[in-house]
């Protein structure tokens, strides 16, 4: 028997692994906060451009846009993105080509469906006259049907450089553009065109940042698990919009279905720029904490104390998002909204702390949601939003009834606090994840909510402008000390953190490292 010369490699050890993928993750953190923020305030701008220059009926059309696109994209939805980052063969090219080819597909069948079906659309929101701009909104699945997957490919190795700079481009382009859309069009036919700009832009800009050739195949191995994957999500998606849309859409459509509801265009408007104002910051967190988070707890599902840890972070971090979120807007969204918009969009602060709150929830779900997907138990999710619309019964009771649209919002709020609490049931049935070390900052988070609605009720946020500003910082300061104290960990990763931050913000650092 003989001996190789060659000396062996000392095994690395296990604090040394999780530190260097902890910088790794923290610098793919930097990189994703700093694309999301860019992304966000470029659909602020947009938001505001359309807003500004176009009726509140005739924004309330555009929203009726959004609508129909995203029931077709949400009910169709087959996570394809996800399942290539969480198998542990999802760098094969065989699986991402037959992926591509089903997202084609899916496209071209979008589209028709949304061509066939565009007149009936217009009909049910009582805007005959739009029935060619809803037919047009079929290449908007057909876009982005042809996009290429690599740039969610690299994501698996923490690269998320290519998907940002897409992202990035597509945004600012359209961005550029829309005022003097805007100035062109004057209505709502101007979001039409922003929208499928913003597709063709993203479509080509998958490719540019590709490092592989595009192409279909259909291996029927893979086929098989990309539905067994994919079928909870279908339904998931379905339940998604019912969440994501479902008040709105009953708000757009109650006029032709109930005959006591006294919903109008003018009032899916104000909620939906409402909606839009706090969706904003609530996306930029999920954006961020799903992309992010999500592969990091996927590379330790197997490794329990690892993967539990993470999950105490995770939580406590978009526990303290959620109060940065809802505080502001509950306590001074009715007068940004007035000061940014203009007056003819006061009759939104009537709701939008309902949906800061709403939001709120939803932003905390994330964590035992990402939990549950990283062990491939895509049921959680479509489960806990199953409950979740059940939010749709009260929707549907308060515009037949007559009732005003913040009753609305309050059945949204309702609906999230039922899916929250059954979902954190299940990782702990399921993933051995206690409820325990999950409440504390929960409850801290409500503590500061329910502190801020006592102060909406009392009429000080209105009374006294400084202390709006000075009970948001108070709170939410208050609230990031508690969640340190309360979560030892948070402190432990300190000086792992500041190690970090060095390294990442290190003028040798290459921008396509991060």
């Amino acid at each position: 028997m003989s001996i190789s010369a060659a000396p062996l490699r000392a095994k690395q050890p296990e604090s040394t692994r999780h530190e260097g993928h902890f910088q790794s993750l923290f610098r793919g953190g930097l990189s994703l906060g700093g694309g999301q923020l860019i992304v966000q305030l470029c659909s602020f701008v947009r938001n505001l451009i359309v807003a500004r220059m176009i009726s509140v009926q005739d924004y309330g059309i555009a929203a009726a846009f959004a609508m129909t696109f995203s029931l077709l994209e949400l009910i169709s939805s087959l996570a394809l993105d996800k399942l290539l980052i969480q198998s542990r063969d999802g760098d094969e090219p065989g699986l991402q080509r037959t992926a591509q080819f089903i997202q084609a597909m899916r496209g071209l069948s979008n589209g028709a469906v949304l061509f066939l079906l565009g007149g009936l659309a217009a009909r049910l929101f009582g805007i005959p006259q739009a029935a060619w701009s809803f037919r047009a909104l079929a290449l908007l699945p057909i876009l982005r049907g042809f996009s290429h997957f690599d740039p969610v490919r690299m994501q698996r190795g923490l690269r998320f450089g290519p998907s940002i700079s897409v992202d990035i481009g597509s945004n600012l382009l359209v961005t550029l553009l829309a005022w003097p859309i805007v100035l062109w069009l004057k209505d709502y036919r101007a979001m039409l065109v922003i929208l499928i700009l913003q597709s063709v832009a993203t479509l080509i800009g998958s490719f540019v940042v590709a490092e592989r050739r595009y192409g279909w195949a259909f291996d029927r191995a893979y086929a098989q698990r990309i539905f067994t994957f994919s079928w909870p999500l279908l339904i998931n998606g379905v339940l998604l919009f019912v969440i994501l849309e479902g008040d709105r859409f009953v708000i757009a459509s109650s006029r032709q279905v109930f005959s006591g509801a006294r919903y109008t265009l003018a009032d899916l408007g104000q909620y939906s720029l409402a909606f839009s104002l706090v969706m904003a910051p609530a996306m930029f967190v999920s954006n961020i904490c799903g992309t992010l988070f999500f592969p990091h707890l996927s590379r330790f599902q197997d490794v329990p104390a690892q993967f539990q840890r993470g999950y105490q972070r995770i939580y406590s971090v978009l526990c303290l998002f959620a109060v940065l979120i809802v505080i502001p807007f509950m306590l001074a969204g009715p007068k940004v909204i007035v000061w940014i918009y203009g007056a003819k969009y006061a009759a939104s602060g009537v709701v939008v702390g309902w949906i800061a709150a709403m939001w709120g929830l939803r932003v905390t779900r994330i964590a035992p949601t990402t939990a549950a997907l990283a062990h491939a138990d895509t049921k959680a999710s479509m489960t806990s939003n199953l409950i979740r619309c059940l939010s749709l019964v009260g929707c549907l009771f308060a515009a037949a009834m007559g009732k005003g649209v913040v009753w609305i919002a309050i059945s949204g709020l309702g609906g999230e606090l039922l899916a929250l609490a059954w979902i954190m049931v299940r990782v702990r049935n399921r993933l051995r994840l206690p409820i325990r070390t999950s409440f504390p900052p929960l409850a801290v988070t409500g503590l500061g909510v329910l502190a801020a609605a006592a102060l909406v009720y009392l009429g000080l946020p209105q009374a006294v402008a400084p202390l709006t500003i000075g009970s948001a910082v108070a709170a939410t300061a208050g609230t990031a000390l508690l969640l340190a104290a309360i979560v030892p960990s948070l402190r432990g990763d300190l000086r792992s953190v500041v190690a970090s931050a060095r390294q990442a913000l290190s003028p040798t650092l290459r921008p396509w490292e991060l």
